[in-house]
Protein backbone atom coordinates (compact mmCIF):
# COMPACT_ATOMS: atom_id res chain seq x y z
CA UNK A 1 0.00 0.00 0.00
CA UNK A 2 1.52 3.43 -1.03
CA UNK A 3 1.16 6.19 1.00
CA UNK A 4 -1.17 7.86 -0.96
CA UNK A 5 -3.16 4.76 -0.40
CA UNK A 6 -3.28 4.82 3.62
CA UNK A 7 -7.26 4.62 4.54
CA UNK A 8 -7.45 6.98 8.25
CA UNK A 9 -10.07 7.00 10.86
CA UNK A 10 -10.95 9.66 13.08
CA UNK A 11 -13.66 10.94 15.11
CA UNK A 12 -16.36 13.36 13.53
CA UNK A 13 -14.65 16.55 14.68
CA UNK A 14 -11.28 15.35 13.28
CA UNK A 15 -9.55 14.44 16.47
CA UNK A 16 -7.87 11.21 17.01
CA UNK A 17 -7.40 10.24 13.45
CA UNK A 18 -5.54 6.47 13.00
CA UNK A 19 -4.42 4.74 10.15
CA UNK A 20 -6.45 1.96 9.64
CA UNK A 21 -4.32 -1.14 10.30
CA UNK A 22 -7.06 -3.47 10.28
CA UNK A 23 -8.22 -3.25 6.81
CA UNK A 24 -8.77 -6.37 4.55
CA UNK A 25 -7.26 -4.75 1.33
CA UNK A 26 -9.44 -6.94 -1.12
CA UNK A 27 -12.43 -5.35 0.40
CA UNK A 28 -11.63 -2.60 -0.08
CA UNK A 29 -14.13 -0.92 -2.83
CA UNK A 30 -15.02 2.57 -3.90
CA UNK A 31 -17.95 3.36 -6.08
CA UNK A 32 -19.17 6.35 -7.98
CA UNK A 33 -21.93 7.14 -9.70
CA UNK A 34 -23.13 10.69 -11.27
CA UNK A 35 -25.43 12.18 -9.43
CA UNK A 36 -26.25 9.09 -7.15
CA UNK A 37 -23.94 7.23 -5.14
CA UNK A 38 -20.53 7.90 -3.67
CA UNK A 39 -18.99 5.61 -1.33
CA UNK A 40 -16.57 3.31 -0.20
CA UNK A 41 -16.99 -0.44 1.81
CA UNK A 42 -14.89 -2.51 3.47
CA UNK A 43 -14.53 -5.19 5.70
CA UNK A 44 -11.85 -4.68 8.97
CA UNK A 45 -10.78 -7.80 11.20
CA UNK A 46 -9.99 -7.10 15.00
CA UNK A 47 -6.81 -6.19 15.54
CA UNK A 48 -7.26 -4.47 19.10
CA UNK A 49 -6.68 -1.51 17.76
CA UNK A 50 -7.28 2.06 18.49
CA UNK A 51 -8.64 2.52 14.68
CA UNK A 52 -10.18 -0.54 15.10
CA UNK A 53 -12.41 0.74 17.84
CA UNK A 54 -13.14 4.12 15.87
CA UNK A 55 -15.35 1.98 13.13
CA UNK A 56 -17.83 3.46 14.28
CA UNK A 57 -21.26 5.15 13.07
CA UNK A 58 -20.25 8.81 11.71
CA UNK A 59 -16.98 8.45 12.50
CA UNK A 60 -14.81 9.61 9.22
CA UNK A 61 -12.60 7.13 7.26
CA UNK A 62 -10.24 9.62 4.80
CA UNK A 63 -8.79 7.93 1.32
CA UNK A 64 -7.12 10.29 -1.13
CA UNK A 65 -8.17 13.41 0.83
CA UNK A 66 -11.98 12.73 0.83
CA UNK A 67 -13.56 12.15 3.54
CA UNK A 68 -16.41 9.44 3.92
CA UNK A 69 -18.75 9.30 7.15
CA UNK A 70 -19.69 5.76 8.37
CA UNK A 71 -23.51 5.62 7.93
CA UNK A 72 -23.48 1.51 8.72
CA UNK A 73 -21.37 -0.88 10.42
CA UNK A 74 -22.05 -4.27 11.00
CA UNK A 75 -19.72 -6.53 13.49
CA UNK A 76 -19.51 -10.14 12.88
CA UNK A 77 -18.47 -12.85 15.61
CA UNK A 78 -17.60 -16.20 13.99
CA UNK A 79 -15.05 -18.54 15.45
CA UNK A 80 -13.01 -15.91 17.54
CA UNK A 81 -12.15 -14.10 14.37
CA UNK A 82 -14.09 -10.69 14.55
CA UNK A 83 -14.73 -8.45 11.52
CA UNK A 84 -16.50 -5.68 10.99
CA UNK A 85 -18.26 -4.13 7.58
CA UNK A 86 -18.34 -0.52 6.61
CA UNK A 87 -20.40 1.24 4.34
CA UNK A 88 -18.90 5.14 4.48
CA UNK A 89 -21.01 7.78 2.27
CA UNK A 90 -19.40 10.75 0.82
CA UNK A 91 -19.14 14.19 3.38
CA UNK A 92 -21.28 15.88 0.61
CA UNK A 93 -23.78 13.48 0.77
CA UNK A 94 -24.65 14.84 4.25
CA UNK A 95 -25.85 17.91 3.55
CA UNK A 96 -29.44 16.22 4.16
CA UNK A 97 -28.64 17.95 7.48
CA UNK A 98 -29.47 21.14 6.30
CA UNK A 99 -32.92 22.23 6.19
CA UNK A 100 -34.27 24.92 4.17
CA UNK A 101 -38.14 25.59 6.16
CA UNK A 102 -38.94 28.18 3.88
CA UNK A 103 -40.79 27.87 0.92
CA UNK A 104 -40.98 30.12 -2.29
CA UNK A 105 -44.94 29.15 -3.19
CA UNK A 106 -45.76 29.54 -6.58
CA UNK A 107 -43.67 29.10 -10.09
CA UNK A 108 -40.51 31.35 -10.31
CA UNK A 109 -37.90 31.87 -12.49
CA UNK A 110 -33.84 31.03 -10.94
CA UNK A 111 -30.35 30.39 -11.90
CA UNK A 112 -28.87 27.32 -10.67
CA UNK A 113 -26.22 29.47 -8.36
CA UNK A 114 -29.98 31.12 -6.91
CA UNK A 115 -31.16 27.03 -5.54
CA UNK A 116 -27.62 27.03 -4.33
CA UNK A 117 -28.04 30.24 -2.41
CA UNK A 118 -31.28 29.56 -1.38
CA UNK A 119 -30.48 26.09 0.73
CA UNK A 120 -26.78 26.68 2.06
CA UNK A 121 -26.00 30.18 2.14
CA UNK A 122 -27.26 30.36 5.34
CA UNK A 123 -25.67 27.00 6.36
CA UNK A 124 -23.67 26.38 10.08
CA UNK A 125 -21.87 23.17 8.53
CA UNK A 126 -19.43 24.58 6.49
CA UNK A 127 -20.40 23.68 3.04
CA UNK A 128 -19.73 26.07 -0.17
CA UNK A 129 -20.63 25.61 -3.41
CA UNK A 130 -19.27 26.05 -7.39
CA UNK A 131 -21.24 26.80 -10.71
CA UNK A 132 -18.79 25.45 -13.93
CA UNK A 133 -20.37 26.57 -17.26
CA UNK A 134 -23.53 28.29 -18.20
CA UNK A 135 -27.12 27.34 -17.30
CA UNK A 136 -30.10 29.10 -18.56
CA UNK A 137 -32.20 30.20 -16.06
CA UNK A 138 -35.49 27.91 -15.43
CA UNK A 139 -38.76 27.52 -13.39
CA UNK A 140 -39.56 26.06 -10.45
CA UNK A 141 -42.85 25.61 -8.48
CA UNK A 142 -42.68 26.11 -5.03
CA UNK A 143 -39.01 25.79 -3.84
CA UNK A 144 -37.84 24.52 -0.62
CA UNK A 145 -39.59 23.42 2.33
CA UNK A 146 -36.84 20.68 2.51
CA UNK A 147 -33.30 19.40 2.91
CA UNK A 148 -30.69 20.60 0.78
CA UNK A 149 -29.99 17.01 -0.73
CA UNK A 150 -33.55 17.47 -1.98
CA UNK A 151 -32.32 20.68 -3.63
CA UNK A 152 -29.64 19.56 -5.36
CA UNK A 153 -31.98 16.54 -6.85
CA UNK A 154 -34.17 19.29 -7.70
CA UNK A 155 -31.62 21.01 -9.50
CA UNK A 156 -30.63 17.66 -11.23
CA UNK A 157 -34.35 17.11 -12.65
CA UNK A 158 -34.48 21.16 -14.07
CA UNK A 159 -31.63 21.44 -15.78
CA UNK A 160 -30.31 19.11 -18.79
CA UNK A 161 -26.81 17.54 -18.42
CA UNK A 162 -25.63 18.61 -14.88
CA UNK A 163 -23.25 16.50 -12.99
CA UNK A 164 -22.69 17.39 -9.20
CA UNK A 165 -19.18 16.68 -8.27
CA UNK A 166 -17.71 17.60 -4.64
CA UNK A 167 -14.36 18.36 -3.43
CA UNK A 168 -15.28 17.01 0.01
CA UNK A 169 -17.37 20.21 1.42
CA UNK A 170 -16.93 21.96 -1.61
CA UNK A 171 -19.86 21.09 -4.26
CA UNK A 172 -19.50 21.74 -8.00
CA UNK A 173 -22.55 21.85 -9.84
CA UNK A 174 -20.92 21.44 -13.77
CA UNK A 175 -22.44 21.13 -17.09
CA UNK A 176 -21.44 17.90 -18.50
CA UNK A 177 -19.52 19.90 -21.04
CA UNK A 178 -17.54 21.76 -18.35
CA UNK A 179 -17.22 18.28 -16.05
CA UNK A 180 -15.69 15.86 -19.24
CA UNK A 181 -12.33 15.98 -19.43
CA UNK A 182 -10.38 14.09 -22.79
CA UNK A 183 -6.64 12.64 -21.57
CA UNK A 184 -6.11 10.28 -24.76
CA UNK A 185 -6.45 7.42 -23.36
CA UNK A 186 -8.83 4.62 -25.12
CA UNK A 187 -10.93 1.42 -24.25
CA UNK A 188 -10.40 -1.57 -26.52
CA UNK A 189 -12.71 -4.45 -26.44
CA UNK A 190 -10.15 -7.83 -25.79
CA UNK A 191 -7.19 -5.04 -25.27
CA UNK A 192 -8.31 -3.39 -21.95
CA UNK A 193 -11.75 -4.51 -21.69
CA UNK A 194 -14.34 -7.41 -21.38
CA UNK A 195 -17.19 -8.30 -20.26
CA UNK A 196 -18.64 -5.50 -22.26
CA UNK A 197 -22.67 -4.85 -22.30
CA UNK A 198 -24.18 -2.02 -24.47
CA UNK A 199 -27.84 -1.13 -23.47
CA UNK A 200 -29.63 0.54 -26.16
CA UNK A 201 -32.64 2.56 -24.42
CA UNK A 202 -35.29 4.41 -26.27
CA UNK A 203 -38.23 5.03 -23.03
CA UNK A 204 -36.84 8.63 -22.53
CA UNK A 205 -37.65 9.71 -26.43
CA UNK A 206 -39.57 12.96 -27.01
CA UNK A 207 -39.57 14.27 -30.77
CA UNK A 208 -42.87 15.89 -30.10
CA UNK A 209 -44.24 18.71 -27.88
CA UNK A 210 -47.22 21.16 -28.11
CA UNK A 211 -45.93 24.91 -26.87
CA UNK A 212 -48.70 26.68 -24.91
CA UNK A 213 -48.72 30.58 -24.55
CA UNK A 214 -49.60 31.91 -21.13
CA UNK A 215 -51.61 34.81 -21.01
CA UNK A 216 -51.66 38.59 -20.89
CA UNK A 217 -52.41 41.00 -18.12
CA UNK A 218 -56.35 40.68 -20.61
CA UNK A 219 -56.26 37.31 -20.27
CA UNK A 220 -55.44 37.02 -24.14
CA UNK A 221 -52.38 34.18 -25.04
CA UNK A 222 -49.17 36.25 -26.44
CA UNK A 223 -49.29 33.37 -28.96
CA UNK A 224 -51.46 30.69 -30.63
CA UNK A 225 -50.67 27.11 -28.77
CA UNK A 226 -49.31 25.11 -31.39
CA UNK A 227 -47.09 21.71 -31.71
CA UNK A 228 -43.20 21.76 -32.87
CA UNK A 229 -41.73 18.59 -34.39
CA UNK A 230 -38.38 16.84 -34.75
CA UNK A 231 -39.48 15.12 -37.88
CA UNK A 232 -35.95 13.09 -38.84
CA UNK A 233 -36.92 11.55 -35.05
CA UNK A 234 -40.28 10.67 -36.11
CA UNK A 235 -39.57 9.30 -39.48
CA UNK A 236 -36.68 7.02 -37.57
CA UNK A 237 -38.99 6.46 -33.95
CA UNK A 238 -42.29 7.55 -34.82
CA UNK A 239 -44.25 9.57 -32.54
CA UNK A 240 -43.26 10.46 -29.05
CA UNK A 241 -44.96 13.46 -27.17
CA UNK A 242 -44.07 15.25 -24.58
CA UNK A 243 -47.17 16.90 -24.01
CA UNK A 244 -47.60 20.66 -22.95
CA UNK A 245 -44.29 22.97 -22.44
CA UNK A 246 -45.16 26.53 -21.24
CA UNK A 247 -42.72 29.38 -19.74
CA UNK A 248 -44.06 32.79 -18.55
CA UNK A 249 -40.59 34.19 -20.09
CA UNK A 250 -41.18 33.70 -23.54
CA UNK A 251 -43.92 36.04 -25.18
CA UNK A 252 -42.55 35.45 -28.79
CA UNK A 253 -43.20 31.74 -29.98
CA UNK A 254 -39.79 31.63 -31.98
CA UNK A 255 -38.25 31.74 -28.65
CA UNK A 256 -40.76 29.54 -26.80
CA UNK A 257 -39.83 27.06 -29.61
CA UNK A 258 -36.26 27.27 -29.48
CA UNK A 259 -36.85 26.62 -25.46
CA UNK A 260 -38.96 23.73 -25.68
CA UNK A 261 -36.49 22.11 -28.33
CA UNK A 262 -34.18 22.11 -25.84
CA UNK A 263 -36.42 19.72 -24.20
CA UNK A 264 -36.52 16.97 -26.89
CA UNK A 265 -34.55 13.87 -26.97
CA UNK A 266 -34.44 12.26 -30.39
CA UNK A 267 -32.16 9.54 -30.31
CA UNK A 268 -32.00 6.43 -27.91
CA UNK A 269 -29.62 6.46 -25.77
CA UNK A 270 -26.67 3.70 -25.40
CA UNK A 271 -24.60 2.86 -22.17
CA UNK A 272 -22.12 1.01 -21.87
CA UNK A 273 -20.76 -1.49 -19.01
CA UNK A 274 -17.63 -3.44 -19.14
CA UNK A 275 -14.77 -4.68 -16.93
CA UNK A 276 -11.27 -2.28 -17.04
CA UNK A 277 -8.45 -4.33 -17.07
CA UNK A 278 -5.57 -1.97 -16.11
CA UNK A 279 -5.43 -0.45 -12.80
CA UNK A 280 -5.28 3.06 -13.47
CA UNK A 281 -7.64 5.15 -11.70
CA UNK A 282 -10.93 5.53 -13.18
CA UNK A 283 -11.33 9.60 -13.35
CA UNK A 284 -15.08 10.87 -13.26
CA UNK A 285 -16.14 12.61 -16.36
CA UNK A 286 -13.18 11.18 -18.72
CA UNK A 287 -13.90 11.11 -22.30
CA UNK A 288 -12.64 7.65 -23.94
CA UNK A 289 -12.15 6.56 -27.46
CA UNK A 290 -14.58 3.06 -27.20
CA UNK A 291 -13.29 0.54 -30.04
CA UNK A 292 -15.17 -2.74 -30.42
CA UNK A 293 -12.91 -3.64 -33.49
CA UNK A 294 -15.28 -6.97 -34.51
CA UNK A 295 -18.32 -4.87 -35.16
CA UNK A 296 -16.41 -1.88 -36.30
CA UNK A 297 -18.00 0.51 -33.23
CA UNK A 298 -16.05 3.34 -32.86
CA UNK A 299 -16.84 6.16 -30.76
CA UNK A 300 -16.47 8.57 -27.57
CA UNK A 301 -17.87 7.92 -24.27
CA UNK A 302 -17.73 9.47 -20.43
CA UNK A 303 -17.12 7.57 -17.50
CA UNK A 304 -20.34 8.11 -15.55
CA UNK A 305 -19.34 5.47 -13.47
CA UNK A 306 -17.37 2.80 -11.72
CA UNK A 307 -16.55 0.11 -9.35
CA UNK A 308 -12.85 0.08 -8.03
CA UNK A 309 -11.11 -1.82 -5.85
CA UNK A 310 -7.83 0.09 -5.58
CA UNK A 311 -6.06 -2.05 -3.08
CA UNK A 312 -5.94 -5.26 -4.65
CA UNK A 313 -4.82 -5.24 -8.67
CA UNK A 314 -5.99 -8.68 -9.14
CA UNK A 315 -9.60 -7.41 -8.92
CA UNK A 316 -11.03 -6.05 -12.03
CA UNK A 317 -12.89 -2.08 -12.00
CA UNK A 318 -16.07 -1.96 -13.66
CA UNK A 319 -17.00 1.11 -15.65
CA UNK A 320 -19.96 2.59 -16.60
CA UNK A 321 -19.76 5.03 -19.89
CA UNK A 322 -22.43 7.25 -21.26
CA UNK A 323 -23.58 7.55 -24.73
CA UNK A 324 -24.41 11.25 -26.24
CA UNK A 325 -25.71 11.92 -29.64
CA UNK A 326 -23.16 10.84 -32.14
CA UNK A 327 -22.78 7.38 -29.37
CA UNK A 328 -26.05 6.85 -30.83
CA UNK A 329 -25.17 7.73 -34.28
CA UNK A 330 -21.26 5.77 -34.76
CA UNK A 331 -23.95 2.42 -32.75
CA UNK A 332 -26.45 2.45 -35.76
CA UNK A 333 -23.99 3.00 -38.12
CA UNK A 334 -22.06 -0.09 -36.99
CA UNK A 335 -25.42 -2.00 -36.95
CA UNK A 336 -25.84 -0.86 -40.46
CA UNK A 337 -22.62 -2.24 -41.43
CA UNK A 338 -23.30 -5.18 -39.68
CA UNK A 339 -26.35 -5.89 -41.33
CA UNK A 340 -25.45 -5.32 -44.99
CA UNK A 341 -22.06 -7.22 -44.13
CA UNK A 342 -24.68 -10.36 -42.85
CA UNK A 343 -26.52 -9.18 -46.09
CA UNK A 344 -23.41 -9.73 -48.25
CA UNK A 345 -22.58 -13.18 -46.20
CA UNK A 346 -26.07 -14.66 -47.19
CA UNK A 347 -26.19 -13.62 -50.55
CA UNK A 348 -22.82 -15.41 -51.35
CA UNK A 349 -23.54 -18.48 -49.10
CA UNK A 350 -26.70 -18.37 -51.55
CA UNK A 351 -24.27 -18.00 -54.48
CA UNK A 352 -22.14 -20.80 -53.80
CA UNK A 353 -25.45 -23.07 -52.65
CA UNK A 354 -26.77 -22.60 -55.89
CA UNK A 355 -22.99 -23.14 -57.80
CA UNK A 356 -22.92 -26.55 -55.84
CA UNK A 357 -26.44 -27.42 -57.06
CA UNK A 358 -25.58 -26.68 -60.31
CA UNK A 359 -22.35 -28.87 -60.72
CA UNK A 360 -24.30 -31.72 -59.14
CA UNK A 361 -26.58 -31.84 -61.44
CA UNK A 362 -24.46 -31.24 -64.76
CA UNK A 363 -22.88 -33.90 -63.74
CA UNK A 364 -26.11 -36.24 -62.99
CA UNK A 365 -27.05 -34.75 -66.81
CA UNK A 366 -23.62 -35.76 -68.11
CA UNK A 367 -23.78 -39.47 -66.90
CA UNK A 368 -25.35 -42.26 -68.88
CA UNK A 369 -28.89 -43.03 -68.50
CA UNK A 370 -28.69 -46.59 -67.22
CA UNK A 371 -26.00 -45.79 -64.39
CA UNK A 372 -28.70 -42.78 -63.72
CA UNK A 373 -31.32 -44.80 -63.11
CA UNK A 374 -29.73 -47.94 -61.00
CA UNK A 375 -28.61 -45.25 -58.66
CA UNK A 376 -32.22 -44.29 -58.51
CA UNK A 377 -33.66 -47.36 -58.12
CA UNK A 378 -30.62 -49.01 -55.84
Amino acid sequence: MTNKDVVTVSKRDGTLVETLTSLISSSFNVSWENNSTYQITFTAFDDKSVSYALLLSENIITWRGQQFVIKQCVPNFSGNYNTVAITATHIYLDVRRIFQHNKKAGTLTYSVKDVLAFYFDKSPFGYSYEVSGDFSKQQITDLGGNNAFEGLSQIVSTWKDVVIYPDNKKITIYTKDSFSKNLGNRLGYGHNADNMTLTYDSTGLINQLTVVSTNKDDGKPYFQSHIIKDDASIKEYGVWDGGDFSDERYHDSNNADTAARAKFVTQPSVSVTLDYLDNDIPVPGELRRLEIIDTGFVTNVMVVAYNYYPLDDSLKTSITLNSNAKTVLDFQRSNRNQLYQSKQNTAALSAAIQETNDQIEKIILNQPKSWVVGKIEG
